[in-house]
């Protein structure tokens, strides 16, 4: 596979970086280990953050931010005159074949673009196929990754290695496979609550019309397998009755026309009385139908458990708007801004561990609620018992009127999703009272048609029943036919989707398994090289031996200490100290990566020796450029460090030159001014001030002034070896050109004095009586104090050509070309 590296940066317009015309450009060398040093807001963390836009897009810490400050604002340089940002990168491949070039701009309305200056067909997909966990690493990732989860740290873990897309796949088929999910997605409970309805319903209808074909026909008919069957007794059975023999002649009792047969009884006798026994009959059937079962009773009861489990959830974690406080405290002591993970941002108080964890845990029980909350309102919407309080509260025969019935008040609350406990305690005692005011008047509608049936003869009561029976028979005929197809279609949909559900879950299973498979094979490949490297970043400390286990049924990796001073199978988090976690995670990324083959083969690596000790700081340069980097190992990475750490900066100072390291440094004022290399761009800095000056441009080309007479003295005392005072070496905000100055000076005085100084007698002269004082009394002390009359072009433009005759004090001409060089040290 063609595997890039990252050759150039060019940076305009984004966050600190005004750079306005003129971009900050980075130039890396592939075979080489990259540095960029610059102190504390100078525009470092802009670099990595423009890279993470480039590839990603977004920048984390913006996009952490809430709403209201509006983060994605913040994208684009303030002080920009177009309020555009702009990033080019240049890739170049491994195999020789042409450089990529790609080009991404925001609009500071939020419009992003990515084009192609070389004609890339798909720039975005490019883009994308360069988003591996570890292409841009920051000192929050190495922490993140020791202090996450197993879980996380597990996934983590597979990006690293190249198994993300298995890992996705994973955790989508684990997701599709767990029954909430399907539930949700194929409305399971719900189809299985409607088939199980449906079914109860057909069987009740069946068993109604049995029971009035029985009572039609005289016949104890129990199987409803034959229809035409029941049809054809029943209509043999009242075509026995002479009343009724012209009205089903030729037809079937389906086809009767029973409003005509009810006015030939009622011709032949009855009157009021007999409608009177028709109603009754309908009454009487009805009520029987809505009767509240015992399974109904269990449901109801059911209900009652679950919002139960769900109040003593809520009484566990608290009420709503402490899951707000909890959510918004968790944004917060997320975000790159917080300072201390284990401070509270609510009292202040300190924990002995990461707020983060404490606070996901808690937010995790409020999830058990809500989870719990929504069976509840599942279950209730798909109760029989609620149908049935439905049925109950609008019979006619019962009487409920429209103001006093419960059901569209706990509607209403299902659909909101905040079904009260108090509220399903009243529907309970509303079933039982309705169940009890039903049989009341079923008992009363019994005893009534029991009394008019005594007022009619015998034998026009027997053909009244039958005729009410028989019509019974025909609507219930007529539903249960109307069902069969419904209740069939329902079925088929559940059977479809419990295959679906077994489908899928020994999918998941079998793929599970060979994902743990595929990630124990890869911990053991780099397992060994892992421990190799640890041991040389904290070489002289214990032999601990960190290594990665990976659980069995889940992609949970954790991290422990094969040997910890005689004890095994020890936490490396409890026992390592932050230095020695972060050399565990150092190792275990940089391993990791150099077994990758994906398309990105370049490692941005930012401050993330932040937590390190020293000694451990310098192995870990030693091996990236001794035995990780490409050219050297065939796996071998390109690695582009950035810091501001005084310590590495001697560090990269002194590697800067060799054919193993490529050392930037940043100079400038982000983030209205401009921002610089300072070791490619002394040439620029002196010709933006000549152009600027020569102008009249004073305040523009003023600060360019001080730039260059910074960087030309800074290269004296690093090309020569002046030596500093302390301060100078270790922090950068006690450098000033006074002491910049004063340093150079004082080391030409003291060995010219022991007669060891490599400059000739003039350029000693030069040095210590002409030019340098020249630059002192007339910049310097200047600059520094704001004494004196405000400068003018001309004054600006001799500091330039007096700091150039200073420096060239400190050079001597090569003899094998004529050109000149400085000394190699200042001592003979």
């Amino acid at each position: 596979m063609k595997r890039y590296l990252l050759s150039s940066l060019s940076i305009e317009g984004f966050r600190g970086i005004n750079n306005e015309g003129d971009p900050l450009v980075l130039k890396f060398k592939p075979e080489t280990v990259n540095s960029v040093h610059a102190p504390n807001g100078v525009g470092k963390s802009s670099i990595f953050e423009a890279l993470y836009f480039a590839i990603y897009g977004q920048v984390p810490r913006l996009t952490e931010m809430q709403d209201s400050e509006r983060g994605e604002s913040y994208i684009v340089n303030r002080f920009h005159p177009s309020r555009t940002a702009t990033i080019q990168l240049v890739f170049t491949s491994d195999d020789g074949s042409p450089d990529v070039e790609i080009c991404v701009t925001q609009q500071h309305e939020g419009v992003r673009a990515v084009s192609s200056p070389t004609g890339h067909s798909a720039p975005e997909e490019f883009l994308e196929q360069l988003q591996e966990d570890f292409v841009l690493i920051d000192y929050s990732q190495f922490t993140k990754f020791i202090e996450t989860t197993a879980l996380v740290r597990g996934r983590s873990f597979a990006s690293l290695v190249g198994l993300s897309k298995y890992s996705k796949l994973r955790q989508a088929l684990e997701a599709a496979e767990r029954t909430p999910n399907i539930n949700a997605d194929f409305e399971l409970k719900v189809i299985q609550a409607d088939v199980t309805n449906k079914e109860s319903n057909q069987n009740n209808v069946a068993s109604r019309m049995l029971e009035s074909h029985n009572s039609v026909t005289g016949k104890e008919e129990v199987s409803t397998t034959n229809t035409d069957s029941l049809v054809h007794n029943v209509t043999a059975a009242l075509s026995e009755i002479e009343l009724l023999q012209p009205l089903l002649k030729g037809i079937s009792v389906q086809e009767l026309d029973f409003e005509a047969a009810e006015n030939v009884i009622e011709r032949e006798e009855g009157g009021d009385a007999r409608k009177k026994i028709d109603q009754l009959n309908t009454a009487i059937n009805k009520l029987k139908q809505i009767e509240l079962s015992s399974e109904e009773e269990v449901d109801a009861a059911e209900l009652l458990k679950l919002a139960d489990n769900r109040d003593a959830s809520v009484d566990r974690v608290g009420k709503v708007p402490i899951q707000k406080l909890l959510e918004e405290a968790l944004i917060v002591v997320s975000s790159n801004d917080w300072p201390n993970t284990n401070e509270c941002p609510v009292c202040e108080s300190h924990l002995t561990q990461p707020l983060t964890q404490k606070l996901e845990s808690k937010l995790e029980l409020y999830r058990e609620t809500d989870q719990l909350n929504g069976e509840l309102i599942s279950s209730f919407e798909t109760a029989r018992c609620f149908s049935k309080l439905v049925a109950l509260e609008e019979a006619q025969s019962i009487g409920i009127q429209p103001e006093e019935r419960l059901h569209p008040k706990l509607t209403l609350e299902a659909k909101e999703g905040v079904l009260s406990t108090a509220n399903l305690v009243s529907f309970e005692k509303r079933l039982k009272k309705l169940e009890n005011l039903r049989l009341e008047k079923l008992e009363a509608s019994t005893l009534e048609l029991g009394e008019l049936q005594k007022k009619l003869p015998p034998s026009l009561v027997e053909v009244s029943r039958k005729l009410s029976s028989a019509k019974q028979f025909c609507a219930e005929l007529s539903e249960f036919l109307d069902n069969q197809p419904k209740l069939a279609d329902k079925k088929k949909q559940l059977e479809k989707v419990l295959r679906w559900r077994g489908f899928i879950k020994r999918v998941s299973e079998k793929f599970a398994a060979a994902e743990t498979e595929l990630s124990n094979a890869r911990i053991s490949e780099i397992q060994e090289s892992c421990q190799e490297l640890f041991a040389k970043l904290v070489r002289g400390g214990p032999d601990v031996k960190p290594t990665l286990k990976r659980a069995e049924d889940a992609e949970k990796v954790d991290l422990k200490l094969a040997d910890f001073f005689g004890l095994e199978d020890l936490s490396a988090r409890a026992l390592l100290s932050e230095s020695y976690r972060n050399a565990v995670a150092a190792s275990i990324f940089l391993s990791a990566a150099t077994k990758h083959s994906g398309v990105p083969r370049f490692m941005v690596l930012d401050d993330v020796t932040s937590s390190f000790d020293a000694g451990h700081q310098f192995a870990l340069m030693d091996a990236l450029r001794g035995s990780l980097r490409y050219g050297v190992l065939p796996e071998g990475l390109q690695f582009i460090v950035l810091s501001h750490d005084t310590s590495l900066e001697k560090y990269f100072d002194r590697l800067g030159s060799t054919a193993e390291w490529h050392h930037q440094k940043l100079q400038g004022m982000p983030p209205k001014g401009r921002l610089m290399v300072s070791s490619q761009e002394a040439e620029r800095l002196k010709g933006q001030a000549e152009q600027h000056l020569n102008a009249g441009m004073l305040s523009t080309g003023e600060p360019f002034v001080r730039q260059y007479v910074e960087y030309k003295l800074g290269q004296v005392i690093s090309k020569v070896q002046i030596p500093v005072p302390p301060d100078y070496a270790t922090r950068g905000d006690k450098r000033t050109l006074s002491t910049y100055l004063d340093a150079i000076i004082e080391a030409v005085k003291i060995f010219d004095a022991a007669n060891c100084c490599a400059l000739t007698p003039q350029q000693i002269t030069n040095a210590r009586d002409l030019h340098g004082p020249s630059i002192m009394a007339n910049y310097v002390s200047h600059y520094e104090t704001g004494a004196g009359n405000p400068f003018n072009s001309y004054a600006l433009l001799g500091v330039l050509q007096t700091v150039d005759d200073f420096a060239d004090c400190f050079k001597y001409i090569d003899p094998s070309n004529g050109q000149l060089r400085y000394y190699r040290r200042l001592k003979i």
